[in-house]
């Protein structure tokens, strides 16, 4: 079941009441709220069942529902997800913790073509190295999730006689809402989706007097000229 319709669902179930006790559901009526046939609202409820994201039984030949934790922890993701499209529009925001990285960074960052690049898309020239910011909330991973599969700007690879730099994509970014910055994703990148890879003109760090474990805003800027 496609996400976004399976979480309208939830919802119409969160508002008869499932979210806090069973509640009875005819498929009758059910057929009404999700505004689909009654067999289709009893198929619903079934796939909604098998993949704990609510908890069916019968009784005396009426269905009883219930979200699961599951399915609770599904609307409330989509829930801060409404507020912060409605309160930073154009933006994605991710907090997380910083964390040291395997000094990787620095080494990318540093090489002439790919700062010019990086110059000529975010504005200025990158301080060699990047910020790694771990992401422990499940909503802001899903958000970094759905950022990658964005087209950002482009950073061309590019070949040495020694060996082949992969490309990459970067978004123009704030850290802290004050500081410039981009987020850079490497088409072979080693990181999941919980790490967010930060790079700014200055030494992050040093400037927001950052150590590991401490916790940073990122946010991106999609309608960034």
């Amino acid at each position: 079941m496609n996400r976004r319709v399976l979480r309208t669902y939830l919802i119409d179930l969160l508002k008869l009441g499932a979210g806090e006790k069973m509640i009875r559901t005819p498929t009758t009526h059910l057929s009404v709220v999700f505004g689909v046939s009654q067999q289709s609202a009893s198929r619903i409820l079934n796939e909604l069942a098998k993949e704990d994201y609510i908890f069916k039984e019968f009784r005396d030949g009426n269905i009883w529902v219930i979200l699961t934790e599951k399915g609770m922890r599904e609307v409330e993701e989509y829930m801060k997800y409404v507020v912060d499209a409605y309160e930073h529009p154009g933006t994605i925001v991710m907090e997380g913790y910083v964390e040291s990285g395997m000094g990787e960074g620095a080494y990318y960052i540093s090489k002439r073509r790919y700062q010019i690049q990086f110059k000529d898309t975010l504005g200025f020239y990158p301080y060699p190295g990047t910020l790694n910011v771990r992401l422990k909330d499940p909503y802001y991973i899903s958000q970094n999730r759905f950022l990658r599969r964005l087209p950002g700007y482009k950073i061309k690879g590019f070949r040495t006689k020694e060996r082949i730099f992969g490309g990459a994509k970067v978004f123009k970014a704030l850290v802290e809402d004050k500081i410039e910055a981009g987020v850079v994703y490497a088409e072979r990148s080693i990181h999941g989706f919980d790490v967010v890879e930060v790079i700014s003109p200055v030494y992050l760090r040093e400037a927001l007097n950052l150590k590991d474990g401490d916790k940073v805003r990122v946010s991106v800027l999609l309608n960034a000229d």
